[in-house]
């Protein structure tokens, strides 16, 4: 396996047509001081550069945590120990994109699957990164909060586009209390996909399922049911007939 390293905070592991991008600062629970957010946005970068140039090489992307979490959120003592940077996180790229949002979207646009290996604290900032996966594997025991209210902050890295799926008033109880819930119950809400003794087992293995699997099929997938809320029943019924002819097409003759 060949394996990159970003700000001495995340690496990015390829082998067998997965890619695993690993948050390495264990001993605070991967929380998000100055150089995890450089370093995951490094390597957000780098794996669009792969994805894009690799011929199709990566076919599935896991993200996890070292240590006995995945990610506690930001480390606000860490973070508030240079004030005078916290502007920059709120600034909007030309995507309209601010660099706190683009930790959980960024992941998107590697285009191919993202699944998220949750276990641990699951906190805050930490939970947002785990929403901008297409599929989330938790485990039981974890312990899933949106703890912004705490600072008197509101979550902001991009939750109203990944979470659009869930119920407005299951995120509002979740954003203005922060409480904790446990890994059945995040099922049960929609914050989480599945349920695993070992989330990063069980992901990687998926991950090698997808990758396995035709690139065209999966993104006409991810096509479908991305656009599908916004379109009439008609157009839906349209975008899967033509998502299907072209595939049916790439098949050549049968």
């Amino acid at each position: 396996m060949t394996v990159e390293a970003f700000h001495a905070r995340v690496t990015l592991g390829v082998q067998d047509g997965v890619a695993e991008v690993c948050l390495t600062r264990p001993q605070q629970h991967n929380g998000l001081d100055w150089s995890m957010i450089e370093g995951l946005l490094s390597a957000q970068r780098r794996l669009v550069e792969l994805t894009r140039e690799g011929g199709g090489d990566i076919g599935a992307v896991v993200l996890s945590g070292e240590g006995e979490s995945f990610c506690a959120g930001l480390d606000m003592k860490s973070i508030m120990s240079e004030p005078q940077r916290m502007p920059s996180l709120l600034e909007a790229d030309e995507a309209g994109v601010n660099p706190v949002q683009r930790l959980a979207l960024g992941w998107r646009e590697a285009g191919v699957p993202v699944i998220a290996a949750l276990q641990g604290h699951v906190y805050g900032g930490g939970l947002q990164i785990a929403l901008g996966a297409d599929i989330r594997v938790v485990s039981p025991d974890a312990r899933l909060a949106l703890l912004e209210i705490a600072w008197g902050l509101v979550p902001d890295m991009g939750i109203s586009v990944t979470a659009s799926h869930m119920r407005d008033d299951v995120l509002l109880e979740l954003a203005w209390t922060g409480r904790e819930v446990g890994g059945q119950e995040a099922q049960t809400l929609g914050l989480a996909t599945r349920l695993a003794e070992d989330p990063r087992a069980t992901a990687l293995e998926m991950a090698s399922t997808m990758a396995s699997r035709s690139p065209k099929a999966v993104a006409a997938a991810r096509e479908l049911f991305s656009r599908a809320p916004t379109l009439s029943r008609r157009e839906r019924l349209a975008l899967e007939a033509r998502l299907q002819r072209g595939l049916i097409e790439d098949l050549g003759p049968l």
